[in-house]
Formats: structure tokens, sequence, C-alpha cells
């Protein structure tokens, strides 16, 4: 009765899980990443005495056992980079991964044991990827004379997996394959790549060029600001005369800065000049005073 017991359990664990059977995760290079395992079924896991493993491939990760109403976790290689916040109590058997590296781009798979009998049970099998970010391209346009063939250069680095290299001519328009050459190369001691792409065609001046860098595995695609070739002149114009009028604008600030100075001084001076005429003034009458004074006398 109790094995069959037993076997109706496992059964609904694996029932529930065989449409999660192909569930894939992806993990950021370096971070952390969650695995997920949930059970929703009937039974309580809680009066059990039974033992979790989560395994990678062959390796197990994670450990513990579930008896007497208390969890015990046992000792693996993984114990400073893995950790499952709930077991038993909610069904929640999610694995959460520290460190991610590209190694531990693998099948995980939950395994369930009663510790009293019968053999270890899959429950969930999870597989992680691991990416890693690009950076936002770069875009640079060398050589190409009005009527001559323009080189533009898009350049990314660091991510994972390698990406795919998208031209845009007027945002829309892809530029014919024989004029792009994409080039990829890894890092040293690591996977991760740069990728380098060159559009070499002829193409009018006031034609807009973008370059995207596409990874596929985060869904994500970086893209230059639109590269207008047309302007390139004109925005180096604009630029010097903004120098220029930068320029011109300081020196008659400064101008303007000794004048008031001067004309500062010039008031002092005046100030200083009104108040000696004045004082002779007083001292002038003040002598005429005495004099009269003295006459009287």
């Amino acid at each position: 009765m109790r094995k069959t017991w037993f076997r109706t359990l496992l059964l609904n664990f694996l029932c529930f899980y065989a449409c999660q059977a192909k569930t894939c995760v992806v993990g950021m290079l370096g971070e952390s990443v969650s695995i997920p395992c949930l059970y929703n079924g009937p039974e309580d896991l809680t009066t059990l005495n039974i033992s979790f493993e989560w395994r990678r491939g062959s390796e197990v990760v994670y450990k513990a056992v579930w008896r007497g109403g208390h969890e015990e976790r046992l000792e693996v290689d993984f114990n400073s980079r893995s950790t499952v916040s709930s077991l038993a109590q909610t069904g929640n058997f999610t694995l959460k991964l520290n460190d991610i590296r590209f190694p531990d781009a693998q099948n995980y798979s939950l395994y369930l044991k009663r510790l009293d009998r019968g053999a270890n049970a899959s429950i969930c099998t999870v597989c992680l990827s691991v990416a890693a970010h690009f950076t936002p391209p770069v875009l640079m346009r060398t050589g190409g004379k009005e009527g001559e063939a323009t080189r533009l250069v898009c350049q990314s680095q660091g991510g994972f997996p390698e990406p795919a290299v998208h031209w845009y001519i007027h945002h829309t328009q892809h530029p014919p394959a024989d004029t792009v050459s994409t080039h990829t190369s890894t890092l040293p001691h690591s996977k991760l790549y740069n990728v380098t792409s060159i559009l070499y065609t002829a193409i009018p001046r006031d034609t807009t060029v973008s370059c995207a860098i596409e990874n596929h595995l985060l869904n994500e695609t970086l893209t230059t600001i639109s590269y207008d070739v047309g302007s390139i002149h004109s925005h180096g114009f604009v630029w010097i005369l903004s120098v220029i009028l930068c320029v011109i604008v300081t020196v008659l600030v400064l101008i303007a800065l000794c004048y008031q100075k001067k004309w500062d001084r010039d008031r002092r001076r005046e100030r200083e000049d009104d108040s000696v005429c004045e004082e002779t003034e007083m001292i002038m009458l003040d002598m005429d005073a005495m004099d009269g004074q003295l006459n009287i006398d």
C-alpha cells in the first residue's frame, strides 16, 4: 500500500512537471540566477522523510534531508555558491546559483528520494545558459570622398555568445552581402567575444548608416546612433564655428571686465579728488573767518 502511494506521489510530481521539461533560463556571467522548481501537488511533503538533490549533470550541487519536520543540509562542493530558500514547507525548490561561470551552462535536475525506500526520482529538469552583454557598438568612418567608396567600421566587445551584426542603410535597407566583412575573436583566457564588422561601399554623402549588434540569447540588440555620412564635414564646420564663437565671447567678456575695472578706478579717483577739494575749501573758509575776527579785535 505504501509503495503504491509513493509511486502515485511521484507520478503526480512527474505529471506536474512534464510541461516544464524543456524549461530554460539564462544567467549573466558573474551574477546570480534562479533555477525554478515548484510543487503544487496535493500531497503534504512535510509529513514525509525524504531527501532532495539538485544535480548539474551527474554532479550534486545541493543536497538536503527533510526529516521529522526539520531540514538538514548536507555538505557538497557547491555549498558556497548554491542556496535553496525553502523546501518542503512551501513546495518551492528553486535553486539560486551565485557567481555564474561558463561551465555552469548545463542541465539541472531536482531528485527526490524517500529515505526508507525507493530510488531517486527526477522531479524537474531545467537547462541553464550563460550570457554576457556586449558593449554599445562604436561606428567609425574612414576615407570616402565624394563619389568614392566609404569604409565604415563597427566594433563591440566583451559579450557572449557570438553575436549577429546587421547593417542598415536609411534604417531599413540592408547593404549587399559582399560589401560586409565581419570578424570575431575571443578575449585571452576567456570565452567573451570581440566583434568587428566593416562595410565598404559607395554611397551618397547624405546616406544614413546604422550598425546593430544582436545577442540572440539575451534577446538584446544594441544599435549605434544613425550615422549620417553626408554630415561629417558639416558637423566639423559647426564644431569649428562653435569653438570660434566661444573664443570670441570669452575675449569680449575679458575686455568688458577690464573696462569695468578701469571705470571703477576712475570713479574712485574722482571721488577722492572731490573730497580733497571740499576739505581745502573748508580750510580756506575757516582761515577767512579767523582773519575777520582778528581785524575786529
